[in-house]
């Protein structure tokens, strides 16, 4: 019987004291502080960033979020984060990843665009192309020539002269061919087309004019932006001479001077 006793006291003992380590861990745990947790800094959105936004300084905050839960690609530098743009949504308080990032010198052409102007592009040759000396950034002028033209609509006949006009002035070449970077190379290859920078009404002038006539464009100088009020040229303008025949009373064709056909 006393036996039985001493094994119960043992037991109890026992449970006593892993009870008590029990109590101590939990209290352990309890009493842990968060401000032992490893913090790391990381810039993140300040308010919700559309895609192509240009990034600028107020556009991100610093804050501080628990190491474990860095994103490998948060970008910790403000230098490469500011002047650059979003590629895709950024929404307030997501951490700047360098994957949501755009270059500038990178960008697709979209992003590229003036706002307000679209990308149009022009079929070309050296002539047109400005004997291949053009380079995206310059500043051209687009002028369209125009065949005679005669349109009867049944009752009435209207003639329109072969003419001459510069149709778009201070146009920025976006691209040649598919290049938006191009080298000066002595063999660099003529592209096929030049990609233009025009505003929705110019892009629909510029299309009916490559249609229906013959294009040119004219390189203009780096700091020029004057524009000129032009009302084209036609052949009366540069010869008012010319042969034209009108039949006469009795039948037959006479030569006469004077205006010419147009």
């Amino acid at each position: 019987m006393e036996s039985v006793n001493k094994k119960v006291i043992l037991i109890a003992i026992m449970m006593a004291v892993l009870t008590a380590f029990l109590v101590f861990v939990y209290i352990q745990k309890a009493t842990t502080s968060p401000e032992t947790e490893s913090y790391t800094e990381v810039f993140v959105a300040a308010k919700t960033l559309p895609a192509k936004h240009l990034i600028t300084e107020n556009d991100i905050k610093q804050d501080k979020v628990l190491s474990k839960l860095l994103n490998l690609k948060a970008v910790q530098n403000k230098a490469d984060i500011v002047g650059k743009r979003v590629k895709d949504s950024i929404i307030e308080g997501e951490q700047i990843l360098s994957d949501r990032l755009v270059d500038e010198n990178k960008m697709i052409l979209s992003y590229m665009l003036p706002e307000g102007k679209r990308a149009l592009s022009i079929n070309v040759n050296e002539q047109i192309e400005v004997a291949n000396l053009l380079r995206p950034g310059d500043a051209v002028d687009v002028l369209v020539s125009f065949d005679r033209e005669e349109v009867d609509d049944g009752t009435t006949k209207t003639v329109f002269p072969r003419t001459s006009k510069t149709l778009l002035q201070n146009i920025e070449v976006l691209a040649l061919g598919q290049e938006q970077e191009v080298e000066d190379t002595k063999d660099k290859e003529l592209p096929k087309t030049v990609t233009l920078a025009v505003s929705p009404e110019d892009a629909e002038k510029l299309t009916f004019a490559s249609e229906y006539g013959v294009l040119r464009l004219a390189l203009r100088p780096a700091d020029d932006k004057k524009t000129i009020d032009s009302k084209g040229i036609t052949r009366a303008d540069i010869s008012n001479k010319g042969v034209y025949t009108a039949p006469s009373s009795e039948g037959q064709n006479s030569a006469n001077t004077g205006q010419p056909k147009q």
